[in-house]
């Protein structure tokens, strides 16, 4: 990446704006109405599964959910540019289980 000088500070040349997450224009075609920088595409895969009633009783019922968030555990951005919340990451990969009475 070669650094031209600038008023004292030195810029990027435009090799250097390039991301696996981000799908730049390239020099002198962004348009923000028409080509703005968008977040690279991506599929993410959820899963959910659960059990009302497991034990099959009258009085008190037992329920049982298992949930699993980026079960491929793909390593992306959400989000971009947005006024009120940025740009995050998606959430790595996570189990959740929760047992439920109810009565």
């Amino acid at each position: 990446m070669a650094a031209t000088p600038y008023s004292g500070f030195t810029s990027c040349d435009n090799a250097g704006y390039k991301s696996n997450l981000v799908q730049i224009p390239a020099a002198g075609t962004e348009d923000d109405d028409h080509n703005p920088p968008r977040i690279a595409p991506r599929n993410l895969l959820d899963a959910s599964l659960g059990k009302d009633n497991i034990f099959h009783k009258e009085r008190y019922k037992v329920n049982l959910d298992l949930t699993a968030i980026n079960v491929t555990n793909k390593y992306a951005l959400y989000n971009f540019l947005s006024t009120f919340s940025g740009t995050h990451y998606v959430t790595p990969r996570a189990l959740t289980a929760k047992i439920t009475l109810n009565f």
